[in-house]
């Protein structure tokens, strides 16, 4: 490989090197401030840090809320179910409870309140009937909790990350909220409410917008919050407890069909690749390099044959064009030695090279390789054709040929 090689190679690699860097700095930069579920201080009502909810607990308790704050599900079943409807059960991580368990928050008491916070399509699917997750975001986008909203009185708050819709052929009737980030849906005697995202919860973002207005509406509805304070996967137990026979188990109907689900591309999948195409196309532009072959286009200004021959080869050997270049001698010879056996310039082979036979006492075959032969591979070869068309010429036409004649 040449040093000239090299160099285009990486002219063709800078660019593209910001651009990259850019993306893997954005999805470091948002690992890192991502929450992560399984930390001990998230959404914690006794947890430290800015992924804790302290101070969300103490401001929930200066409104008269009493917060039983327990580590396992089936705790915290119990515990609501001791309420009698007058509870709200907070679910940070509705993805930690053991398998089956959030198919039973439909045996909960009626008029009990759950509060999940952001649980994904499958999740989803197991707690309620009638929701699924429709779309989710990068990033958490900011909104107003809109016109028809009865749920809460906060302002604008930072919830748009996973938005909840209600499936098609579902009946029920869904109030949505903040454009699908909080949704609240009333199934078997319970209330759904679906936020979808952790940021109202956080202490690090609870002055940001409403956030802490939104918090404080949806786990103050009851006298009583029971807070499942749960960081990592439960095992199933041996024996799994049993819903209160008074109460009657969610019937097995038919699920609706899902028809769509969250995206597996992130939102910003589509500006990375169009960042991505305007760079290929600034590329483009700058190198100015022709989508095509080698076209003939009439010159300017008149400039002496030899430099406009020059030029052109320079043009062909840089872009490796070694048969559009002997094309351009052969026909060039051609054109002069039918003019010089008396023929017309656009002589065919079947009647030049009968003629140059007549005249040199070379082959056919000989005269046909030079003059309309395959295309040379490598410079030597285009080299030793371009000297045979020049002696072929010097010969018919009993003169030199001069360095840049034959344009």
């Amino acid at each position: 490989m040449t040093t000239r090689t090299r160099r285009r190679r990486w002219r063709l690699v800078l660019p593209f090197l910001p651009v990259v860097a850019l993306l893997g700095f954005s999805v470091i930069a948002h690992e890192v401030e991502e929450p992560s579920p399984s930390d001990p201080a998230y959404l914690s009502p006794v947890g430290d840090g800015p992924d804790s909810a302290a101070g969300l607990a103490e401001q929930l308790r200066a409104r008269g809320v009493t917060i039983r704050r327990v580590t396992g599900s089936d705790e915290a079943f119990d515990a609501v179910e001791a309420a009698d409807g007058d509870a709200t059960l907070f679910v940070p991580t509705p993805g930690y409870p053991y398998r089956g368990q959030l198919s039973r928050l439909s045996w909960l008491p009626d008029r009990t309140r759950v509060v999940l916070v952001e649980p994904d399509d499958s999740e989803t699917g197991q707690a309620v009937d009638t929701l699924g997750a429709a779309r989710r975001r990068w990033a958490t986008g900011v909104t107003g909790r809109g016109a028809d909203c009865r749920l809460t009185d906060a302002g604008p708050a930072a919830v748009v990350r996973t938005r909840y819709a209600r499936w098609e052929d579902s009946v029920a009737t869904v109030e949505s909220c903040y454009d699908g980030g909080v949704v609240r849906v009333f199934e078997y005697g319970v209330e759904f409410v679906l936020v979808g995202s952790a940021d109202p919860f956080r202490a690090v973002r609870a002055a940001e917008h409403d956030n802490t207005g939104l918090a404080l509406d949806l786990l103050s509805a009851k006298s009583t919050l029971v807070w499942l304070d749960l960081h990592e996967r439960e095992a199933v137990p041996p024996t799994p407890p049993r819903p209160r026979t008074e109460v009657s188990p969610r019937p097995q109907t038919e699920q609706p069909e899902r028809r769509e689900g969250p995206s597996p591309f992130p939102d910003w999948l589509f500006w990375v690749v169009v960042t991505l195409l305007a760079a290929t196309l600034t590329i483009v532009l700058a190198r100015g390099r022709r989508l095509g072959p080698p076209v003939p286009e009439a010159l300017p200004v008149e400039v002496p044959a030899a430099e406009t021959a020059a030029g052109r080869g320079r043009l062909y050997r840089r872009v490796k064009a070694r048969g559009p270049a002997l094309e351009t001698l052969r026909a060039a010879a051609r054109r002069r030695l039918a003019v010089a056996l008396g023929l017309p310039a656009t002589a065919e082979s079947g009647t030049l090279l009968p003629a140059l036979q007549a005249r040199t006492g070379e082959h056919p075959h000989r005269l046909g390789e030079i003059l309309y032969g395959p295309p040379p591979e490598t410079d030597e070869e285009l080299h030793t054709r371009a000297v045979e068309l020049r002696d072929l010429v010097e010969h018919v036409t009993a003169r030199p040929v001069e360095e840049g004649e034959h344009r």
